[in-house]
């Protein structure tokens, strides 16, 4: 693929060069995603700044170069008379095996909208992902982006299914809920609970794109022991189960991730009805609330329109609703 595109009256693709452009596309990223009252997205973005002061200093370091290459050079951006007015982000994952790539950042600049610039920048990002050998390219965009979702859709993305993102972060107004039911227990997960646990995951956390979570499930069997290449993950996670006598309602797997956000996986039937769905879910995350949670931030993700009531309950707080999209190239 050559470097640049065909100028248009306004302007022409060319790949990121993070030694010059990383301060302007923090600004579309930052502006596109309304960024600036999310936490996570605006530590996103001030690390981006940081990079790019570094880069700017006459004294900056061959590494600090190199790493700021590394970490950020993957991806396209639109120039129009010396200025940064669209970005998309490119980043490779691996699915087991597998190379894949998942697109983000897809933003242009308020006066440079409708003239087609993310649909060129999206669609020169699939044909560098082509032209790596990558087969498999992935997006999250959110449920109410009308615009963006007929954009995918329009280049061949098919929608997989959407998740809501729940987050927990230290408040003083965290409730403590109400008790689980008398009939009920909470204990930690015992190796009879894997078989149940293990289908409802399946169903909540799709086989597409459970790469993207970063804990693989076999790091979650109580079996696992027997495995070593599970062992790092292992000592990072903690199960819960929620019980009826000897019936497992429900169960809640805990990973500790140190100095990133932890997250919590949750695992109950998806056919239930709304009140047993949400009672359920309750009880699990506010367990989890009022004994194990250290204040750390954590995150949740679970399909969208499930057990809604019981996580706002527990003390979570909705950060947004996704869509996964796919297209094979």
């Amino acid at each position: 693929m050559s470097t640049q595109s065909n100028p248009r009256p306004y302007g022409f693709i060319r790949p990121m060069d993070p030694t010059r452009d990383l301060n302007a596309v923090a600004d579309l990223i930052e502006a596109a995603f309304e960024l600036k009252n999310d936490p996570e997205g605006h530590l996103t973005i001030e690390n981006m700044r940081q990079h790019a002061r570094r880069l700017s200093d006459p004294d900056a370091s061959f590494l600090d170069t190199l790493n700021a290459r590394v970490s950020w050079s993957d991806g396209l951006v639109w120039e129009d008379r010396g200025k940064v007015v669209g970005n998309i982000t490119l980043i490779p994952h691996l699915d087991g095996l597998k190379r894949v790539t998942m697109i983000a950042n897809v933003s242009v600049q308020d006066d440079y909208r409708r003239k087609g610039i993310a649909h060129e920048l999206t669609l020169w990002g699939l044909r560098r992902c082509q032209a790596s050998g990558v087969k498999e390219v992935y997006l999250q965009v959110r449920h109410d982006n009308a615009s963006a979702i007929r954009l995918y859709a329009d280049l061949g993305f098919q929608k997989l299914h959407s998740v809501s993102v729940w987050r927990l972060r230290n408040s003083r107004n965290t409730p403590k809920s109400t008790p689980t039911k008398a009939s009920q227990d909470i204990t930690r997960r015992r190796y009879r609970d894997w078989r149940l646990q293990k289908a409802w995951l399946s169903e909540a956390y799709p086989s597409k794109t459970r790469w993207y979570a970063g804990l693989s499930f076999g790091a979650l069997s109580p079996y696992s022991w027997f495995v070593p290449a599970y062992w790092a993950q292992m000592m990072q996670v903690e199960h819960f189960a929620l019980r009826q006598e000897n019936t497992l309602l429900g169960a809640l797997s805990w990973q500790r991730r140190m100095a990133q956000i932890d997250a919590l996986l949750l695992a109950m039937p998806l056919d239930l009805n709304e009140d047993n769905e949400n009672e359920r879910a309750r009880a699990l995350l506010s367990h989890f609330v009022n004994n194990f949670w250290d204040h750390a931030k954590v995150n949740l993700e679970y399909p969208m329109g499930h057990a809604t009531q019981g996580i706002k309950d527990a003390g979570f707080t909705l950060a947004h609703d996704l869509d996964w999209m796919y297209l094979r190239i």
